[in-house]
């Protein structure tokens, strides 16, 4: 079926026909030899790319699932979905199910899983050495796979891992979508701009619509058209990394120098445009944001239950850091050491690469040495979060400062009272947005507070200042 015509889309349970081929193949003990030792939900969602919750759908055959979901289990066991492996839910009108079954041409459902889909990869990283994210991974395939998503946001503070988690996503769904075009618009260097509007538009319609043939001076406004219809006509997975590097201060600020940003003009207005059109356009395509802000032109746009929509990345949990870290050598701790190590930074896979080099070079792996030390804020981390959180408001860097000072959650009240000069709730809680949206703030309830890392990270930069002030 055509992502177009999601809105109609086709739905269908199976037939005791086709649960019993399923059932026959999975049975096969030299297929579950080769891949897995039992077939679990878990092993069958890492096969198919379903989600357990489909799945588990799919097995109950009560609910009718959409057919595409149905043609891709079946393909993932190199089975053909046939007309009497599914039936058609009951109808109330006076629609009869061959009726149904006549009006829905099962060779469309199959064109959707491209067999000779392009794929431009752009700066992409290797993903090879893939850690957690299972849960992610999951919800942002349904969202696409079964959804038919237009547009999704995948946001988080600096080295969470939005990056490797779309190029993982982008590698297990990109058969359903004829084109696939990975690109980041982080500058090279931070002295250099982001890579200008018209270049990109130029770039994507190049690489999604091959036999077309962009005029080099044709307007902006015609290149936006005729990617649109590119996206309407073909099905097509666009990756764009890094987004906040477009985006107007202060979220471009991170990273790029004052110069490169006053370079870059009006170009700030056309990416929101584009993103806007991209998220409310009507196109059977999907395109993937990655950002440490969300860019507002979509902001409105969002819901649960929508085309659009976000998610917000936490850190990896202890037992994925370990094993992340056991390709580097040996780390040894205790459970709660284990705990506390990558609690305090925030189960951030960049930051605790960057210690674990340290500790395996300074301290034989041991985690118990290093936290003896009692240096835990590292010159290299200090300067990443100084390039993410230098652009920060006078407001959020107020809520910063005392939210700092806090061994404890502070309430809305208490945390307004303590500003000074005092600013309006209004204000405060657009603030207290801002940051929550880039995973800068903790919240629980209506409590607030910084992250370990970000607690010491102000505190080191005012001693700074105030050794600065006394020389």
């Amino acid at each position: 079926m055509p992502r177009s015509q999601s809105r109609h889309r086709k739905v269908a349970i199976l037939t005791v026909q086709g649960f019993q081929k399923l059932e026959t193949v999975k049975s096969k003990a030299d297929f579950w030899n080769h891949y897995t030792k039992s077939c679990t939900l878990e092993a069958l969602s890492e096969q198919t790319g379903l989600s357990p919750h489909t799945l588990s759908k799919v097995h109950a055959r009560k609910a009718a699932v959409d057919l595409r979901t149905l043609v891709r289990y079946f393909s993932a066991f190199d089975l053909i979905l046939e007309p009497g492996d599914y039936m058609f839910p009951a109808r109330t009108d006076k629609t009869t199910e061959s009726d149904l079954a006549s009006s829905v041409d099962i060779s469309l459902v199959k064109e959707s899983f491209f067999s000779g889909n392009t794929v431009s990869w752009g700066m992409a990283p290797d993903v090879s050495a893939f850690y957690g994210r299972i849960t992610e991974l999951n919800t942002l395939k349904e969202w696409i796979l079964e959804h038919q998503c237009r547009l999704i946001a995948l946001l988080g503070m600096a080295g969470i891992g939005k990056t490797w988690l779309a190029t993982r996503l982008t590698e297990e769904v990109q058969h359903t979508f004829k084109f696939t075009v990975w690109r980041s618009l982080q500058p090279i260097a931070r002295s250099h701009s982001p890579l200008p509007f018209c270049d990109l538009l130029d770039d994507l319609i190049r690489h999604l619509d091959p036999q077309f043939n962009p005029i080099a001076s044709a307007s902006i406004g015609a290149k936006v058209r005729q990617l649109m219809e590119t996206l309407r006509r073909i099905p097509c997975l666009l990756v764009l990394d890094n987004v906040e590097c477009i985006l107007p201060e202060p979220y471009c600020q991170t990273g790029m120098q004052a110069n490169a940003i006053e370079s870059y003009g009006a170009d700030h207005d056309a990416y929101g445009e584009l993103f806007r059109q991209l998220a409310q356009g009507r196109h059977q395509s999907c395109v993937v944001l990655t950002s440490r802000a969300e860019p507002k032109p979509i902001q409105s746009l969002m819901g649960n239950a929508l085309g659009v929509r976000s998610l917000s990345l936490k850190g990896l949990h202890v037992a994925d850091v370990q094993k992340m870290l056991s390709a580097r050598g040996i780390f040894q701790g205790t459970p709660d050491e284990w705990s506390d190590f990558v609690d305090y930074y925030g189960g951030n896979p960049l930051f605790l690469g960057i210690v674990a080099t340290t500790i395996q070079c300074l301290f034989d792996g041991s985690i118990t040495n290093f936290f003896s030390q009692n240096t835990l804020m590292l010159e290299e981390i200090f300067e990443r979060l100084e390039q993410q959180l230098s652009s920060l408001s006078e407001p959020e860097q107020a809520v910063f400062n005392i939210l700092a000072t806090q061994d404890k959650p502070l309430l809305l009240s208490e945390l307004q009272s303590q500003i000074v000069p005092s600013i309006s709730t209004k204000i405060l809680l657009e603030t207290l947005t801002f940051l929550k949206t880039r995973s800068l703030i903790n919240t629980a309830g209506a409590e607030f507070s910084l992250p370990p890392l970000l607690r010491d990270y102000v505190r080191v930069q005012d001693d700074l200042v105030t050794s600065s002030l006394r020389l």
